[in-house]
């Protein structure tokens, strides 16, 4: 994970933040209407020429794995964690994309329960449609845990090092591979975090299958 500071404003995050709350009033667990958002963020020079500057890296870096027909168009992606959303925390996955964005514009009450990003150290580095969805099974059956469960195996692997969590703050921009790295958010118990999430470069590896669930959030 590469970590970009001060990149946002503190007053463009809570003109942000204004727009979520007059949006949904009462926070949502997951949104598709993150692209707003970005293009709050996009008015900024400094934020639009990282963007600009990371995607075109991470085109090289594709290219030379034979990667070059890739969909330009991002998926974006406003998290809201709080009490509310507790089913969707600690459900440890792979992206779908081979970039993701990640811009910390709210954080909850600080603790062991605050909606962390958790990052495990070990990276996947070959992967092929049918590996991608025989992963994609196990984690299904692991996200499907009770969540005393999933935050225990969360907490065991931070405890033995298996993996670490990301602190972030507003204004920050924190640039991961999380096709490659497999990753979860704790869950929070006290307060709400709000992230907006922008994913780059589909390769394509699921069967569409990745397309289907997030039309399925989008309706």
């Amino acid at each position: 994970m590469k970590s970009f500071d001060e990149v946002i404003p503190l007053e463009t995050i809570a003109e942000i933040n204004e727009f979520i709350d007059a949006l949904f009033g009462n926070a949502p667990q997951r949104a598709q209407s993150g692209a707003k958002i970005a293009e709050i963020l996009r008015r900024g020079a400094a934020f639009r020429e990282l963007e600009q500057r990371i995607c075109a890296n991470t085109r090289a870096m594709a290219a030379e794995a034979g990667l070059t027909d890739l969909p330009l168009e991002p998926f974006h992606v406003l998290r809201c964690a709080s009490t509310a959303s507790l089913a969707e925390s600690n459900k440890r996955h792979y992206d779908s994309h081979l970039l993701t964005l990640l811009i910390p514009l709210q954080l909850a009450q600080e603790g062991v329960h605050n909606g962390d990003l958790v990052m495990w150290r070990k990276p996947r580095l070959s992967v092929t449609t049918f590996s991608n969805l025989m992963c994609k099974m196990r984690h299904g059956i692991l996200r499907s845990l009770p969540l005393r469960w999933r935050v225990w195996h969360t907490l065991h692997d931070l405890r033995v090092g298996n993996c670490r969590r990301i602190p972030v703050q507003p204004g920050s921009v924190y640039e991961f591979n999380g096709f490659a790295l497999q990753h979860s958010n704790l869950d929070v118990q006290n307060g709400q975090r709000r992230t907006l999430l922008i994913h780059y470069y589909d390769p394509g590896h699921s069967l569409g299958l990745s397309e289907m669930v997030r039309r399925g959030r989008i309706r």
